[in-house]
């Protein structure tokens, strides 16, 4: 009978998340660490078969009034395809919250079939609607070395070739100052499109933590010596993730974006990644509509749109967690309280 465990190493922790099917970058050791430094304690879990992990999760934990506490598993649980095992691995997991304080446990899984999303109602997990993470995203498949380039799209191979032709260079680097270079760029960005940026420092904690795992690369397009477009991509298991992005206003005619795009798929190849996630886009992306022209640039590499079956509210403490549901109704929709 597999047990509840306890993982106290980072190795082991990514050796089992990383190649498992339904593995997210958002489980990862260093995700979990991040979380630590910003108001979440994280304790990682495996349900383990004499030793052997089947399943996972990293559930982060935010302390409520009255000595209660909020639980999270960004994109968890891990289950890698032993959906049977849920119902035994949560009863476990759901005791081991309770004693904590637990209220509520939630979950938005990479998983996309009604099989997987059955699996947790059957448990009780009641659908949220206030997302914490993208609801779709957009993968690539980079596998087949120059095949990879065959397939996108003709108007991204000319401006990748175009890039090329025009001189930019594009660098990888994990040290600090090239993320205090990209910081610059994602201010820029943010200050143009409208959206919320985090502190240098949350940056900075995110680079050294993946760094330490071998597990991150900032990239740095530059035409002449100035500085156009940047990216934090992350290398997880099987899959490249691009999680942050900026440009300059200034580049748009250059186009930057599409050679550094592939200079990171190239390197993924090298290191064994055979998809790219692109990460979010919209669910329904239409014309004027936010997100959409980051959606028009992602389609670009030919891929696919995933969509989740989005997130889910788990009851560890049934009163606790009808009052968070009923108090979550008047929070604005797309921007969760709790991260």
């Amino acid at each position: 009978m597999p047990e509840l465990e306890i993982c106290e190493e980072p190795s082991a922790w990514d050796g089992f998340v990383s190649q498992a099917r339904d593995a997210s970058v958002l489980q990862a050791w260093a995700w979990g660490s991040l979380k630590s430094r910003y108001g979440w304690r994280v304790q990682r879990y495996f349900w383990a078969d004499h030793g052997r992990p089947m399943a996972a999760a990293a559930v982060l934990r935010r302390s409520l009034p009255g000595g209660l506490a909020l639980n999270y598993a960004p994109r968890g649980p891990i289950l890698d395809g032993h959906l049977e095992q849920w119902p035994a691995f949560w009863q476990a997991l759901r005791e081991r919250l309770a004693q904590e304080g637990g209220t509520v446990l939630k979950v938005d899984p990479e998983w996309v079939t009604d099989a997987q999303r059955s699996v947790l109602t059957q448990t009780g997990a009641l659908p949220s609607r206030h997302p914490i993470q993208h609801q779709a995203t957009w993968l690539v498949d980079i596998s087949g070395g120059d095949e990879a380039m065959a397939r996108l799209k003709e108007s991204t191979r000319r401006n990748i070739r175009a890039g090329i032709k025009q001189g930019i260079t594009v660098e990888a680097s994990d040290a600090s100052a090239a993320l205090d270079s990209f910081y610059e760029l994602l201010q820029e960005t943010a200050a143009r499109e409208q959206f919320t940026v985090r502190s240098r420092a949350y940056y900075q904690d995110l680079l050294s933590l993946f760094r330490e795992r071998g597990q991150v690369a900032v990239y740095l397009a530059r035409h002449e010596e100035q500085l156009l477009a940047g990216a934090v991509m992350l290398f997880f298991g099987s899959k490249l993730v691009y999680l942050y992005g900026g440009t300059k206003t200034a580049a748009k005619d250059l186009k930057p974006g599409y050679l550094l795009h592939w200079r990171a798929i190239e390197d993924a190849q090298r290191r064994g990644c055979t998809t790219y996630d692109m990460w979010g886009v919209p669910l329904n992306p239409q014309p004027g509509q936010r997100g959409h022209g980051y959606y028009v640039f992602k389609s670009r590499f030919n891929g696919q749109m995933v969509r989740f079956i989005g997130l889910y509210d788990l009851p560890v403490n049934r009163a606790a967690t009808l009052t968070i549901r009923l108090a979550e109704r008047f929070a604005r929709a797309g921007q969760p309280e709790f991260v």
